[in-house]
């Protein structure tokens, strides 16, 4: 019995060592096929004598900057696109290039991504943003240990090489001082000189309406669209089915309740709300919102009850 014992565990032992030695060589295989591809990707495009740098990222500039490259603590707005060593592009900020490369989303906001460098896990795209000069645009070749590594993600497959074309439009050492020129300039440009209420939101109103204000029991029924600061809409009810909203509900903006309370049936105005107020320094947990970022809501009241 105790000989038949100690066969059984050699042998579990022997066949663990040739598991581990056959997923080494697996690995070591696809690391091997993933090396291949990416230096006939550096040769078929001129980058042939393109040196990595240390941690093993290739690094071309596309176009020079000529303001500061961020730190690490820093955010940053770019446009982008990411695609694999054959050309597939897997991800990008641009609508056109999505729509032309069928991989538009109706649930992603196109246009600058704006993020705090430090919480960007793609260590690669994180190491290579750094080199960027402000206004300038590099290519980043990644190889898989600097960005998904053995995960599969589709059209990401294991040990892929990874590119992106990046364009850095801003470093922003201070969010709350950047996103707040961008109110004062948007507040200049649409000669919108009204305060702002003690929040800081500032109500706009273009159409009053008639009754009572709604009290913190309320529900109000309203038509929306929502917008960022440079115009792009995120957000707006569906044609027809407008949004039902309880005064009471704590899964709505501030910005956005405080501004309905100033609203009576059939009024139509413009809140815009400031970073504070709206999602706050971390954006929304969708992601579609950026961090640090004031709204623009042109809201019409249908009923309240």
């Amino acid at each position: 019995m105790k000989k038949s014992l100690s066969v059984f565990v050699s042998a579990i032992f022997l066949f663990s060592g040739l598991f581990i030695f056959n997923s080494c060589d697996k690995e070591d295989k696809r690391v091997e096929e993933e090396l291949i591809k990416l230096q006939q990707y550096l040769e078929d495009n001129g980058y042939a004598d393109l040196e990595p740098t240390s941690s093993g990222l290739y690094y071309v500039v596309l176009e020079d900057g000529d303001g500061p490259t961020p730190e690490i603590s820093d955010y940053v707005n770019i446009e982008f696109t990411g695609f694999l060593v054959d050309g597939t592009v897997f991800e990008t900020s641009s609508k056109s290039i999505a729509e032309f490369r069928n991989i538009f989303r109706d649930d992603k906001l196109y246009g600058p991504a704006k993020f705090h460098l430090e919480q960007l896990g793609i260590q690669g795209l994180r190491e290579g943003i750094m080199m960027i000069k402000e206004g300038g645009k590099s290519r980043l070749i990644i190889p898989s240990k600097l960005a998904f590594g053995s995960s599969d993600l589709g059209i990401i497959g294991p040990y892929s090489t990874v590119i992106y074309d990046v364009e850095l439009l801003d470093v922003i050492s201070d969010p709350e001082e950047h996103e707040q020129n961008l109110l004062d300039q948007y507040l200049e440009d649409n000669d919108i000189s009204i305060a702002p209420t003690e929040s800081g939101l500032y109500y706009v109103e273009t159409l009053d309406g008639s009754g009572d204000l709604p009290g913190s029991g309320s529900t109000v029924t309203v038509h929306y669209q929502g917008y960022l600061l440079d115009g792009r809409l995120f957000d707006e009810s569906s044609t027809g089915t407008p949004l039902v909203v309880n005064m009471g509900a704590t899964n709505i903006i501030p910005g956005f309740i405080e501004g309905l309370s100033k609203m009576k049936k059939g009024a139509e105005a413009t809140l815009i709300i400031p970073w504070d107020i709206a999602y706050g320094s971390g954006g929304s947990t969708d992601g579609i919102i950026p961090p640090y970022s004031t709204l623009v809501f042109d809201v019409k009241v249908v009923d309240i009850q």
